[in-house]
């Protein structure tokens, strides 16, 4: 006896129904990264007040209006990711990922006005990439806390049976189809589902592979008035592209005999999105050695699409209570497509600076995002994101978070600079949500996720202007994060104690401590004219 996949799962998911974006998927695409040319990376990127530099540009509006002259520029960036982890049930992983790419290529040009209140008009063009997800990480359990069918029976709580394997599963949420599909689960009667799996320990072992990028390209107009008052305004079209690659596996035991009986889970998703934005922003110059800077960002308005397949090779022919005729079986699935709309959140940033005529520049930057205004929208006639409550949970826990950002230039000869500086993103999770105190909502069939702690981001770099004409900048950047992996949401459930006997409250779900470091060096060309 065999339960059949009748429907293919492109079919399935079309409906949109039983996959939908999570308030973990909002995040990943609302944060960005310090990026930019050498010179303001190398300062920390507080160059909200200063401005006269493309990176400034993109973080006060405003900064187009000090320019002088044309400018073209462009920056190479050579970026290493390490994940350490500490899994207290498993094995620890270190892995690398190197990377080089373009941060960023801009052009400025001004236009005479031949006024004495506003003697230029700058206009410019850049391209910038705001953030890279390319990483890798590796974690496994020893006899781990609970098992991903007590999850897959959590979440096939509310559907029959024949729900779960008819040809009209419209509207099941595609773990729990899965699941009972492959044997994992068995229902209990009363729409309850139980995990099939209660009387054995487990091993398991997830690995993801995660690349792509967040890039925009920004139009950038700004003036100065009497050479104490600029202005500026940006228009912003952005691009999202994501890859991930899952494999999550479980191997079961019967105290320390391993049976030849596991399952896997392999799961391939790509997120391809467009939108746009409006930034901005004001710098006010009371006095030459005084900079003050203040700027708003609305929401990037995204449109997305998701594409993903999600499939499941099960081996349990040892496991007690299989059918009579059990045959093991691998689901692959045809490609879903799911579109959806993404809002991220609006940003106020506050800068203050102070120059020494030409010898120093000290600068801070204060920014305020507000992840709370997170929100994810249907497209068409999809209602998964409408019926999931996912915008309810994003109010719940997230909260806004600051990023503070500091920097000192110091110029010993007028043709050489050096630099440092130091960044600091707060984490936007709630305490109770980041200590895993509460259910995590993620969208089936991925059930893998991580908790982001607070980054630190330490700089420095030097700059060296070969003429009046040509200059280059380098900067390196040693960033460090904590987080938490999990494979799996710990949540309530009534038939689940300490994930094994079926009864009680929890299922478990691993927790590995990750530690995220980046080494990156950024080389930055520039050409004014």
């Amino acid at each position: 006896m065999k339960r059949r996949l009748i429907v293919a799962l492109s079919l399935i998911l079309s409906t949109g129904a039983i996959y939908a974006q999570g308030e973990m998927d909002a995040y990943r695409f609302s944060q960005n990264e310090l990026r930019g040319t050498a010179r303001s990376v190398a300062m920390g990127g507080a160059f909200g007040a200063l401005g006269g530099d493309i990176s400034g540009v993109a973080i006060n509006p405003a900064g187009i209006g000090i320019y002088k002259s044309s400018e073209i520029v462009t920056t190479l960036n050579f970026q290493n990711t390490k994940v350490k982890n500490n899994n207290p049930y498993g094995d620890s992983f270190n892995k690398s990922k190197f990377k080089f790419e373009f941060d960023n290529l801009a052009f400025v040009t001004t236009f005479d006005l031949d006024s004495d209140v506003a003697p230029r008009f700058n206009v410019g063009f850049s391209y910038n990439k705001l953030k890279s997800f390319d990483r890798q990480y590796q974690t496994n359990g020893y006899k781990a806390p609970s098992s991903l069918s007590d999850y897959m029976a959590y979440r096939a709580d509310g559907y029959t049976p024949s729900q779960l394997t008819s040809g009209n599963r419209w509207g099941c949420d595609w773990l729990a189809v899965q699941g009972y599909n492959a044997y994992l689960i068995e229902h209990l009667g009363n729409e309850y589902y139980g995990s099939n799996m209660i009387a054995y320990d487990l091993n398991n072992d997830l690995y993801v592979k995660e690349k792509g990028s967040i890039s925009s390209y920004d139009f950038n107009f700004g003036t100065t008035f009497a050479d104490m008052f600029s202005v500026g305004m940006t228009v912003s079209v952005t691009d999202i592209d994501y890859r991930m690659y899952s494999s999550y596996i479980e191997d079961f035991y019967v105290g320390s005999v391993k049976p030849e009986d596991f399952f896997e889970q392999i799961n391939h998703m790509k997120t391809e999105g467009s939108g746009w934005q409006l930034g901005l922003g004001m710098i006010f110059k009371p006095i030459n050695e005084l900079r003050i800077g203040a700027a708003y960002h609305s929401p990037t308005w995204y449109k997305m699409t998701d594409y993903y397949i999600s499939d499941i090779n099960h081996d349990l022919v040892g496991i007690a209570g299989m059918p009579a005729g059990y045959q093991s079986d691998y689901f692959k699935s045809d490609e879903g497509v799911y579109d959806y709309k993404l809002y991220t959140p609006d940003r106020w940033t506050f800068s203050v600076a102070g120059v020494i005529g030409t010898m120093a520049i000290i600068s801070l930057d204060y920014e305020l995002t507000n992840y709370k205004n997170m929100k994810l929208k249907d497209r068409g006639n999809y209602r998964s994101i409408a019926e999931s409550g996912t915008n309810e949970f994003i109010k719940q826990d997230f909260k806004a978070a600051s990023t503070i950002r500091a920097g000192i230039e110091i110029k010993p000869i007028p043709q050489m600079s050096f630099r440092a500086g130091y960044a600091f993103m707060e984490s936007p999770l709630k305490k109770e949500f980041r200590n895993n105190e509460k259910e995590v909502m993620v969208a089936a069939p991925i059930a893998h996720y991580t908790l982001d702690g607070h980054t630190h981001h330490y700089t420095w770099g030097l700059g060296y202007r070969f003429s009046k004409n040509f200059y280059t900048d380098v900067a390196f950047v040693y960033k460090t994060q904590n987080a938490q992996l999990h494979n799996m949401p710990t949540t309530t459930n009534p038939r689940i104690s300490d994930g094994k006997d079926g009864y009680g409250n929890f299922i478990y779900g691993d927790r590995t401590d990750m530690k995220i470091e980046t080494m990156q060096g950024l080389l930055t060309l520039g050409f004014r004219f």
